[in-house]
């Protein structure tokens, strides 16, 4: 035992910690494995078969039963053909607690209900078994979404009616117990939606209710839709906005400089949907009727001749009245037809499908002003450059779009261009080392490790078996104050050594008693002396007076 002791006390403090360390991780081993043993034991007991052919769900339900009974059970099997099991004693009590709970009664009715038929069925009893039948089946298929606990799905399906005006809709509803933290998107919530009426004929998609084990409906408001929206926008508008900036710098850089030129645009979209109707009536179409109209009219005049030579002819009346008056006759004839058409119209329904539409573009390039130190005419370069940010952008005056293209001094560049707070070649081997750790991080992780722990080992374990090995094979020339190869036997004295050895050894003693002045200090050598002369002069005297002093003690010692 005593060995034992003296092997600990001769090692270091890191060597400790590794033996300390190594044997707490075998305990902890140790322990993990009577745990696995034990754990392994207990279910090799578990071999008794509660119910077999059970999904997810039920599992789920019918472990929540087990557990507030405190009866211990497994699980056996995978996907939706499950087996429940448990120990010998609990089997009876655990199949009574299933039966009698929503586990096992909850199961859903499918096609199997037709399965057995009879001949005495009547129209009405197969339309309810159909109606129920399609329940389950949509249940059983709600059911198998993740996050869905369970489902129930009921359907109303109207009579028939000859009538259009009396004709209702059929019209469905559902029940999503849904699991702990999950939450049904939109999309899921229209997905569910479609699924259902697709099973049922003449169903529409808004005609169905879903509602959650709470009784809360699964279905956001319009206010949320339309901040759903606005962020969809939103994010269509930047990453719009960001590709038209890289198409303006990576058409600029090329003979202006990388890292010289910078493109803000703004866009305003237009996100509202155009339905457009158009009507065409055709000129000619089928004659449905047809109306001519004819008439004649004559008409005769007469117009007096005026009156003649002033005298006596004139004067005398014409006996003859006709004689005087000439005659004048005019007809008229005039037809009219009159063609009715069938009216032909013609609908055309447009949609118009785009996500946005642009309104507005504008857009604001600079680059750095030390380029146009080297160009003659400043002016057309900028004209230049305007000209094909217009293009690249597709920019319509019409619409109000706007480009301006401004230069100004970049901070950090000199007047060649270079970049005076990096290089490119120090921008790429940065790049480069990014992608090469990205890569082989995994890797570089593990040799990180492996070089932490050589270290380790280096610095604590192996130096320290270095000290100890070197430390005891040592011989230990200190006694003698010179080491074996540099010992001179010609100028050794014994008589000076050993003087040296007691002061050595008295000025130890002296300054390790503390809290003494120089009086004392002084006193407690002359006492050192004195021993010393005593020992040297009457060694046998001293050894009994020592030998005397330990047995005194030792009785001492035995009476107390």
């Amino acid at each position: 035992m005593q060995q034992i002791f003296n092997f600990v006390n001769n090692l270091s403090a890191a060597q400790r910690a590794v033996i300390i360390g190594g044997f707490s991780i075998l305990f902890v081993f140790l322990i993990g494995l009577l745990v696995y043993s034990s754990v392994k034991a207990g279910d090799a007991k578990l071999n008794y078969t509660i119910a077999t052919n059970l999904t997810k769900n039920q599992i789920m339900l019918a472990s929540n039963e087990l557990e507030a009974a405190g009866i211990p059970f497994a699980i056996v099997g995978n996907g939706n053909s499950l087996t429940l099991r448990t120990s010998k004693k609990n089997v009876n009590i655990a199949k009574i607690k299933l039966v009698t709970s929503e586990a096992i009664t909850n199961k859903h009715t499918g096609w199997e209900i037709f399965d057995k038929s009879s001949l005495g069925t009547t129209n009405f009893e197969n339309n309810v078994k159909y109606l129920r039948a399609m329940e389950g089946e949509l249940s059983r298929s709600l059911e198998a979404l993740s996050g869905v606990m369970s489902a129930t799905v009921k359907i109303a399906i109207p009579k028939e009616s000859v009538f259009t005006q009396r004709r209702i809709a059929p019209t469905a509803s559902a029940i999503l117990s849904l699991r702990d933290g999950t939450v049904l998107t939109q999309k899921q919530i229209s997905g569910i939606k479609n699924f259902i009426s697709s099973a049922v004929p003449k169903l529409l998609a808004k005609n169905i209710k879903l509602i959650n084990q709470n009784g809360s409906i699964l279905e956001q408001n319009q206010e949320d839709l339309d901040s759903l929206k606005f962020i969809s926008h939103e994010k269509y508008k930047i990453k719009l906005e960001s590709d038209y900036e890289d198409k303006i710098i990576t058409l600029l850089e090329p003979f202006i400089g990388q890292n010289r030129v910078v493109a803000r645009v703004t866009i305003a979209l237009d996100f509202k949907n155009q339905v457009i109707e158009q009507e065409i009536y055709e000129p000619e179409g089928t004659i449905r009727s047809q109306q001519t109209t004819e008439s004649t009219s004559a008409k005769e005049a007469k117009e007096k001749i005026s009156a003649g030579v002033p005298g006596i002819q004139s004067n005398i009346q014409n006996v003859n009245e006709d004689d005087g008056e000439l005659k004048s006759t005019s007809s008229n004839e005039e037809a009219k037809n009159i063609i009715n058409y069938e009216i032909s119209k013609k609908s055309i329904r447009q949609k118009d499908n785009a996500f946005a539409r642009i309104d507005t573009i504008k857009a604001a390039v600079t680059f750095d002003s030390s380029i146009l130190e080297k160009i003659d005419n400043k002016d057309e370069y900028l004209a230049n450059i305007k000209l094909i940010i217009e293009e690249s952008v597709g920019l319509n005056t019409k619409r109000g779009d706007r480009v301006t293209v401004k230069a100004f001094k970049f901070i950090g560049f000199d007047n060649n261009g270079t970049n005076g707070v990096s290089t490119e070649g120090g921008l790429d081997a940065g790049m480069a080392t990014k992608a090469v750790i990205q890569d082989y991080g995994e890797y570089i992780q593990y040799l990180i490790s492996a070089i932490l722990l050589f270290l380790f080992y280096k610095k604590f374990i192996a130096s320290n078996e270095i000290d100890l090995s070197s430390s005891t094979s040592k011989k230990t020339p200190e006694t003698v104050g010179v080491g074996d190869e540099d010992f001179d036997f010609d100028t050794f004295n014994p008589a000076l050594e050993k003087n040296k050895l007691k002061n050595k050894v008295r000025n130890q003693i002296l300054s390790n008693i503390d809290g003494l002045d120089q009086e004392t200090m002084v006193r407690y050598e002359i006492l050192v002396e004195e021993l010393d002369t005593q020992i040297n002069n009457h060694p046998d005297e001293m050894a009994k007076m020592i030998e005397l002093l330990l047995s005194e003690g030792e009785s001492k010692l035995k009476q107390g």
